[in-house]
């Protein structure tokens, strides 16, 4: 399964974001009626497939360094929320996540982009600096670009 595309929503009064249908359908297909959500190192935040959580989690859990284990535990594994869909198509977003992406009563605009087998979700404002940086990146690697032939 790959998630593709990059869909502008608002979070609803309850902090409920709604998923792309397109999204959706792709899990439905697939049998899923929810996902995993837990913060990302670009102050967003990620959801990955059950699956693909269990996987995930599992390969942090076997880190040999205890100190690294813990770093990472803090900031993917102890935030994490499975949620489900509700009929909307929309999940709901827990406090500490919301802080975590930046989002409140003035920041409600949120990015909902497919990241192949995961799917991110920033605040407007945190999605435009987060594409910002890339732009910035690739232009500081030419190398890059030529071999992958990027327009």
């Amino acid at each position: 399964m790959e998630f593709s595309g990059a869909y502008v929503n608002t979070i609803d009064t309850k902090w409920r974001a709604s998923i792309p249908k397109e999204f959706r359908d792709l899990l439905a297909a697939a049998g899923e009626d929810g996902l995993v959500l837990t913060q990302n190192r670009d102050r967003g935040l990620t959801a990955f497939l059950p699956a693909d959580w269990a996987a995930f989690s599992r390969t942090i859990q076997q880190h040999p360094s205890a100190a690294e284990r813990t770093q990472l535990n803090r900031i993917y594994i102890a935030p994490h929320t499975p949620v489900k869909f509700d009929a909307q198509g929309r999940i709901p977003l827990s406090k500490p996540l919301r802080l975590w992406a930046g989002l409140n009563e003035d920041e409600r605009d949120v990015v909902i982009v497919g990241n192949f087998q995961r799917i991110d979700i920033f605040s407007q404002r945190r999605y435009d600096e987060v594409v910002s940086q890339a732009v910035d990146a690739l232009a500081a690697n030419p190398d890059l670009v030529e071999t992958l032939e990027l327009p």
